[in-house]
């Protein structure tokens, strides 16, 4: 077995209870980089978002469990959460 060998490409994570995804995400070099999608139990997305060598950047969005978007955030090459977040709350 080689020694020190670095995740690439997409891996994906199961919840044991429900059988469905949890998570989703990309490795490039053992670094978590790309697009990485996180699952309530009912399947439905729960985050979504983009890494760069492991740091935020982008547009990241939380959804509640029926799929409705309640919050957008943006982040920097910096991974530092810029000012025009947008929050969506349920009427």
């Amino acid at each position: 077995m080689q020694k020190n060998l670095k995740k690439n490409g997409y891996h994906r994570i199961i919840n044991q209870k429900t059988g469905r995804l949890k998570l989703v995400k990309h490795y490039k070099n053992g670094l978590v980089h790309g697009k990485i999608i996180y699952y309530w139990d009912n399947g439905q997305i729960l985050l979504t978002g983009q890494y760069e060598k492991m740091r935020r950047i982008g547009t990241w969005k939380h959804y509640d469990n029926d799929g409705t978007l309640i919050c957008e955030e943006n982040y920097d090459r910096k991974d530092k959460e810029q000012s025009d977040q947008l929050v969506l709350l349920p009427l």
